[in-house]
């Protein structure tokens, strides 16, 4: 029921983004999003070790979410893409281990939130089409129903499998 209901939202998405000001619409809540992400950032740095963050890891889930689905389909500088997948893994992991925060994560998922604020406005539609997905995601957390498989291992693109873990072009200056 749930991936119906994924895939319905979605699609309504897709039909509303067709338009020119709907796209315009959304590039703004992005940006505002953008905004909050930031302030999310600096609240994983002050947040203390082993405390219940239920709340903060939904968020968490939502906004890194957005931009390792993204990721996953556009090409991005250096290991950002991994970065942001190996970020949301663990969040779900601190989830379901009682929602409790691992401090030694902070500023890697500080990072993340900055690396996935970027990633979202290179392809807002694309951003807008993933939120139901990841949203869901932030819901389970705050139900207390994650799961540890709810993250399906990362694929990399095939500009990734030869082994230099960069895509063409790309230098270690940017990478998460």
């Amino acid at each position: 029921m749930k991936k119906k209901t994924t895939d319905q939202a979605r699609a309504k998405v897709e039909r509303a983004l067709r338009s020119p000001v709907a796209r315009a619409i959304a590039k703004r809540e992005l940006l505002a999003l953008h905004a909050e992400m930031a302030a999310i950032g600096h609240q994983c740095l002050k947040v203390g070790h082993q405390t219940e963050q239920r709340e903060l890891l939904a968020t968490l889930a939502f906004m890194i979410g957005i931009g390792a689905e993204v990721a996953a389909v556009v090409e991005v500088l250096g290991d950002n893409r991994a970065g942001l997948h190996q970020a949301l893994e663990e969040v779900v992991r601190m989830a379901c281990d009682g929602c409790r925060w691992s401090a030694p994560w902070a500023a890697h998922l500080h990072l993340a939130l900055e690396v996935s604020a970027e990633v979202m406005l290179e392809d807002t539609v694309l951003a807008m089409m993933v939120l139901p997905g990841a949203r869901d995601l932030a819901n389970d957390i705050r139900a207390g129903r994650i799961r540890a498989d709810a993250v399906a291992p990362l694929e990399m693109p095939e500009h990734y499998k030869d082994g230099s873990g960069e895509h063409a072009g790309a230098g270690a200056g940017g990478a998460m």
